[in-house]
């Protein structure tokens, strides 16, 4: 029997659409349920019942029995592609080197890129681009490693999609938001993005949409341009 699953999620955001775009790549039917943050609902029943800490993405799987509540979006996407290995979203064994490319890209985003992500200080915190100064220039000095790992490349592992470009693509759109341009700067960075906006699942989570209009409504300043 196929497992019932329920996605609590907030259109816009970059970690709540990581699951969506696995649950799609695979085929998976699902609910979707919208927790609107800026009303509060993150901090209401049912949300907090299933995760404490109120956030999303949190993905409750029922295949009989208990449901389990997994939360976080890398480890969700991780126990989906365990749960339903096909279509994989990652190399095989037979392929070391791929799955190696495939692990580290996860590892370094999770170390390395995600904790280097503005959009908060700028979005939110109003941050200009010269308070922001240091930031920005270990941020470029980061995407320069990303723009090697393109090269070549269609995704980060070669020519299959994996859980690596789950976790990446999503992140790269709030540079892009804040004016960073990759097809002048990291021209094979830029090619990997525009392949990614392609993508059928991609598309059809509407992701792309949500977040374009959450950032126009802000109309946050531009402090990667340049």
């Amino acid at each position: 029997m196929a497992p019932s699953i329920t996605l609590y999620t907030f259109p816009p955001s970059q970690n709540a659409v990581r699951p969506e775009l696995a649950l799609l790549e695979k085929g998976l039917p699902f609910e979707k349920v919208t927790v609107d943050f800026l009303k509060g609902e993150h901090r209401k029943p049912p949300l907090v019942d299933l995760n404490p800490r109120g956030q999303v993405p949190t993905l409750v799987y029922d295949a009989g029995g208990d449901p389990i509540a997994v939360c976080e979006s890398i480890a969700t996407i991780r126990f989906l592609d365990d749960m339903h290995p096909e279509p994989p979203l990652m190399p095989p064994v037979g392929e070391p080197r791929r799955r190696a490319q495939a692990i580290m890209r996860i590892e370094q985003f999770q170390a390395k890129l995600d904790p280097s992500n503005l959009f908060g200080s700028v979005i939110f915190g109003r941050k200009s681009r010269e308070e922001l100064r240091p930031r920005i220039d270990a941020l470029e000095a980061e995407l320069a490693h990303w723009e090697s790992y393109a090269v070549g490349r269609r995704y980060l592992a070669g020519d299959q999609f994996t859980l690596a470009d789950i976790a990446v693509f999503p992140l790269l759109m709030h540079f892009e938001a804040l004016g960073f341009e990759y097809a002048k700067r990291t021209p094979a960075l830029g090619a990997y993005v525009e392949a990614c906006k392609e993508r059928p699942s991609v598309l059809q989570s509407g992701w792309l949409d949500a977040f374009a209009a959450f950032v126009r409504d802000r109309a946050p300043e531009p402090v990667l341009a340049g």
